[in-house]
């Protein structure tokens, strides 16, 4: 090492070979074990994804910490109940339980709705684990809602099976005993829809990508749903596999209604749930939101109505934005994966 003046100050200079050395040395300190625990980076073993690893080593974690957060689980369950009674004795009501306070007692006999609702779970290698999961407990959810339902909205869920099958099997194990659902396990939505092309044309599958608003849900007339959950990642997927099918698209008058922000997109369970509610509403589609939607998201009668009277030229107004009956498994799974923040929520199902 020497030293050179430069009028102001000394400053010293490194030869080329001690700065190599240095460098090395810092590489050392970066790369060796920090002292002597002998830390060595995990290995990713051979003929395996570093995704699929990491998935293995997240699941491997969760079955360890498991009991342990099932016990933080119920003290935060029962601290959400001491919450939501105080609430109540002050006059409060809880927004985010909205739809399951308005739910009523299972009717002794239910009208006929005239209508068939077909879920189409056709998506099962699109989605991921956690979605797959989201999904089920959407689709108990609706069999929920169609069990307090004064009328009897017809629904049957097809393509269940691979992954989506898996679950119910392991965590809704009840389901085989559940009345008026039919659960199909075939492979193609296309099984199911009528041949005649007089009866095709009274199917109508509901996607957000539409700009066809329902008006009514007609009698004798099917609708399908999307059975995915895909974080939009998928786009017009609904709208597409309807053109190939050669069906009518319809959506929801969601646009007149609900405050969203980007698309108007609806969860599966709460489409059903809004059809459901149509009927017990009076075929009053304002009614049938309030009462299955938070009133956080729900816009007011007058707001809408100015909406729907907003005469050409002028610019409109800007547009913002459970399963009692699936049983302790389904609802407890259906809480774990929210830990690992799945949920859910914007769906391609309308």
């Amino acid at each position: 090492m020497f030293f050179a003046w430069t009028g102001h100050r000394e400053i010293s200079l490194t030869t080329m070979s001690e700065t190599g050395e240095m460098g090395n040395d810092l590489k050392r300190q970066k790369t060796e074990p920090a002292d002597g625990l002998g830390f060595q980076k995990p290995q990713v073993p051979e003929g395996m994804s570093k995704n699929a690893w990491k998935k293995l080593q997240k699941q491997k974690k969760w079955d360890e910490e498991k009991a342990e957060y099932r016990l933080k689980r119920k003290e935060k369950k029962k601290a959400a109940r001491a919450r939501k009674a105080e609430r109540k004795s002050q006059g409060l009501s809880d927004d985010d339980n909205y739809h399951q306070q308005a739910k009523k007692a299972i009717p002794e006999k239910q009208k006929p709705s005239g209508i068939k609702v077909i879920m189409d779970c056709e998506f099962d290698e699109l989605m991921s684990d956690k979605e797959i999961v989201s999904m089920s407990n959407q689709i108990t959810r609706c069999y929920s809602a169609k069990r307090h339902s004064d009328y009897d909205v017809d629904l049957v869920v097809s393509s269940f099976n691979k992954r989506l099958k898996q679950r119910f099997d392991k965590s809704v194990s009840d389901y085989p005993r559940w009345k008026n659902i039919t659960f199909v396990e075939n492979d193609k939505l296309t099984d199911l829809l009528p041949t005649d092309a007089e009866e095709l044309s009274k199917c109508v599958y509901l996607t957000a990508d539409t700009d066809t608003e329902l008006e009514e849900l007609e009698q004798g007339h099917t609708y399908i749903i999307g059975g995915i959950v895909d974080k939009n990642r998928h786009k017009k997927l609904c709208l597409n596999k309807a053109k190939e099918l050669g069906l009518k698209v319809g959506r929801l008058p969601i646009g007149k209604y609900i405050q969203m922000n980007g698309r108007q997109v609806l969860a599966t369970s709460h489409v059903y749930e809004i059809m459901c509610m149509w009927f017990e509403q009076g075929n009053d589609w304002q009614k049938a939101f309030n009462a299955v939607l938070p009133p956080r998201k729900i816009k007011g009668e007058a707001e809408a109505k100015d909406e729907t009277e907003t005469k050409d030229g002028e610019e409109p107004k800007d547009e913002e934005e459970t399963a009692d009956d699936g049983k302790e498994n389904g609802n407890e799974h259906e809480s774990e994966d929210k830990e690992n923040r799945d949920e859910e929520n914007n769906v391609d199902g309308e």
